[in-house]
């Protein structure tokens, strides 16, 4: 799923995402802050650059485990998978 997100790029070209926005099932929208990155690393899929964030992240007042997906070529952001 494909989501708007607002993010920093440091000087040394690292990308820090700060919080994102989705749609729920009911088809509202909900801001997300990211409260930590646990984990980024460059990755390859289906032949696709991408970087992958482990993040924590705050919904409903609870903590949420994402992986979330910056792909390089389209410079799109997405949910891969929420953990838990």
């Amino acid at each position: 799923m494909n989501v708007d997100m607002i993010s920093v790029c440091g000087a040394d070209g690292k990308l820090t995402p700060i919080r994102f926005r989705m749609e729920t099932e009911n088809q509202c929208t909900r801001v997300v802050p990211v409260l930590r990155i646990l984990h980024s690393a460059p990755i390859q899929y289906a032949g696709v650059d991408a970087i992958q964030y482990l993040c924590k992240a705050l919904v409903d007042d609870r903590e949420k485990l994402f992986e979330l997906r910056y792909t390089l070529k389209t410079h799109c952001w997405s949910i891969f998978r929420v953990v838990y």
